[in-house]
């Protein structure tokens, strides 16, 4: 009874950490990540996929944001709309990108490498 006290209390204290760091506190806000995977899934993606994946959830993408954050770029400007490029930014939230159809090209481009069943 008082070792589970100490495992939520430290568990809590974790949390509340992990909520305060902006990068590696992501996984503390979840709600945007609509869809699941299983496991079989995953275990049957090509890595590259994988990777991009997971840096897309962890914003570990080269993002203009990111490679300001990382010292390689000195204006985080999105060059289309002049916000913010961040990853979300870059993937869905550039209405330059979205009034131009480029979400549509990419998603049909995206179709076009599916296997035909």
């Amino acid at each position: 009874m008082v070792i589970n006290e100490i495992r939520l209390n430290e568990d809590s204290r974790r949390v509340q950490k992990a909520v305060q760091q902006p990068q590696q506190g992501q996984w503390t806000n979840w709600d945007n990540a609509l869809q699941s995977l299983t496991w079989n899934e995953i275990w049957h993606m090509a890595p590259l996929r994988i990777s991009f994946l997971i840096r897309s959830v962890y914003d570990l993408l080269p993002s203009t944001a990111n490679l300001v954050r990382w010292g390689k770029k000195e204006d985080p400007t999105c060059p289309l709309c002049h916000g913010r490029q961040t990853t979300q930014h870059v993937l869905s939230s550039c209405k330059i990108a979205l009034s131009q159809g480029r979400y549509t090209w990419r998603h049909n481009r995206a179709f076009k490498n599916l296997p035909q069943s």
